[in-house]
């Protein structure tokens, strides 16, 4: 899961990290899993870390620790519509993107002015073209929500209009039933 407000991502591993002691005790390699987590920039190819999981990196990127946890692979575990299923980009375009550590929409549409520059011309327009793309989606979202509420409430108006005829028809029959019962009393007084 992303620290939203700056822009980091992280993706979490298992690797198998030689354990020095344990196989010169034995005199041959003994290894242990140990978790690892790659933590990056959208935009910036540069600037990674590669280190062994902390309690803090836990915390901070807790979503995507979930997803690891759960059995995503590393791409898995970022949030979000990945850029290839974006149908503004050229497949080249993906590619460069992706070789930046951008690969989902929502990453594109959260670059800083730094990551943006690294990218080089046309990157203002991909930002704000990613920025109307969910802004969009949101309200497509809102708006099938409301036709699903729609739909619902159209049923339950059609259920409580037939359960009203079926009253009405009722309290007819027993009005009639009232009214036969009356007029055989009045005649045999």
């Amino acid at each position: 899961m992303p620290d939203s407000s700056t822009g980091i991502y992280a993706s979490f591993s298992l690797e198998p990290v030689e354990q020095t002691f344990l196989t010169e005790k034995e005199g041959r390699p003994i290894f242990a899993d140990k978790e690892f987590v790659r933590i990056f920039i959208s935009g910036d190819k540069h600037t990674e870390v590669y280190r062994e999981v902390t309690d803090n990196d836990k915390q901070r990127f807790s979503d995507a620790y979930k997803r690891f946890k759960e059995g995503a692979a590393d791409r898995e575990q970022l949030t979000g519509t990945p850029l290839a299923q974006w149908p503004y980009l050229k497949p080249s375009q993906i590619k460069e993107l992706e070789a930046v550590n951008i690969y989902t929409v929502e990453q594109l549409s959260a670059l800083s002015d730094t990551s943006k520059q690294k990218i080089g011309m046309g990157a203002n327009e991909l930002v704000a073209a990613a920025k109307a793309y969910l802004a969009t989606a949101e309200n497509s979202s809102a708006a099938s929500a409301f036709a699903a509420e729609n739909e619902r409430l159209k049923d339950e108006v059609t259920r409580l209009q037939e359960q009203m005829k079926e009253m009405a028809l009722r309290f007819e029959a027993l009005e009639k039933d009232g009214e036969d019962g009356k007029g055989r009393s009045r005649q045999a007084a």
